[in-house]
């Protein structure tokens, strides 16, 4: 392999898919990147890029100008802090024998040691049973406002990732750990004939999250029976297999009846909320609410260290109330609600409090979270 590439366009390449490389892995062709160079026509050409755990593969293609096509693969940290720094100049690369690469760029010389090929893992073949076409900015502000209610107890696998549902032209994504759920739902046109239900891994979120383009960007999901194909571009591509396992029913937990509503400006809420929450205890997080007379009142009490309250104007429908909250699950929600106001709705001190945005001109009901309260 020959190629001559610019410093910016190599950095931006290793950049897309050094984040799927782990150093935690049994074969050591997984530590390195595979680079793979072919000519589109004289004078240009392309070089592919690609990253593997065996659970995630990333692929980015950046132009080159290929003088000869070929393929190895280079270790990863290595060959990124080399490009790095590297001028802002054209940089040569070539493969020598035994899988050697030499790296030129103005008077900087590097010879480093590759691995061939054919060693590198070949990625998975996804069988297509259903596909899609959504907007990047919708399916980065679906991930955004549910993937904070990912279970992070690996002993509960199947709640470690985000539970996408197609069904009757509508995508739906859930997440829940057991404390906490977040509900989201998007209409888009589906050709499908029956509903398609897959639990897509922390991990993969993290990466779209990365590297979903911006607004007005169109992204094709293929699904296929373990695997996901989200083609974010025509240069970047990510592939990852499916979570095994079923996701628990969500729409038991999601309460349909409430008689208490608080309404509440959601600036102000997180804000008391954050101040508060430094006179909580470490373990539990725990702050009281307490409602009277239109005030909505949140205490902090921590025995070793003080007490906090701070008062906020608020509406309420229907009794006053007294429950306490984890103050981190309730910041979570608040961080995502992007409405001057939203609701609080509950039955009583013990029950799930449903949490939600709030505008007369917003589709609210669309989005929507669950949190259990913690006994006082």
């Amino acid at each position: 392999m020959k190629i001559k590439v610019s410093k910016g366009q190599m950095f931006y390449g290793v950049g897309v898919v050094q984040n799927v490389v782990s150093m935690k892995v049994s074969l050591p062709v997984l530590l390195n990147i595979l680079l793979e160079s072919s000519i589109k026509e004289v004078g240009s050409g392309k070089l592919r890029l690609t990253a593997t755990d065996l659970e995630i593969t990333v692929k980015c293609t950046i132009p080159v100008e290929v003088k000869e096509e070929g393929g190895v693969t280079v270790p990863a940290k290595l060959f990124t802090n080399i490009i790095k720094e590297l001028p802002e100049k054209e940089v040569y690369i070539y493969t020598e024998e035994n899988n050697n690469i030499k790296i030129e760029c103005e008077k900087s010389v590097f010879n480093i040691f590759g691995l061939p090929q054919n060693e590198f893992p070949t990625p998975p073949t996804i069988e297509e049973k259903t596909s899609l076409i959504i907007n990047a900015n919708i399916l980065k502000e679906m991930i955004r406002k549910t993937r904070f209610a990912v279970s992070t107890d690996e002993t509960r696998f199947n709640l470690n990732g985000i539970c996408m549902i197609l069904k009757e032209n509508q995508v739906k994504m859930v997440a829940t750990d057991g404390h906490r759920l977040a509900y989201i739902k998007e209409d888009i046109p589906l050709s499908i004939k029956e509903e398609v239900s897959v639990i897509i891994p922390n991990k993969v979120l993290n990466e779209l999250t990365r590297l979903l383009p911006e607004e007005g960007e169109k992204v094709k999901i293929n699904i296929g029976k373990n695997y996901i194909l989200f083609n974010l571009s025509e240069d970047i591509s990510i592939t990852s297999r499916l979570i095994e396992g079923t996701f628990p029913g969500y729409e038991q937990v999601i309460p349909k009846e409430t008689d208490k509503q608080i309404k509440v400006n959601t600036r102000n809420f997180l804000d008391a909320t954050r101040r508060v929450s430094l006179l909580t205890e470490e373990k539990s997080n725990l702050i009281k609410l307490q409602t009277a007379k239109n005030r909505l009142t949140v205490i902090g009490d921590t025995p070793s260290s003080g007490k906090a309250r701070e008062e906020i104007e608020i509406s309420l429908k229907g009794e006053d109330i007294e429950t306490g909250f984890n103050a981190k699950y309730v910041m979570d929600v608040l961080k995502v609600i992007d409405t001057e106001e939203m609701v609080i709705e509950m039955s009583n001190p013990a029950s799930p409090a449903l949490i939600r945005p709030y505008s007369k001109e917003l589709k609210e009901k669309n989005y929507l979270c669950v949190v259990m309260p913690v006994r006082l």
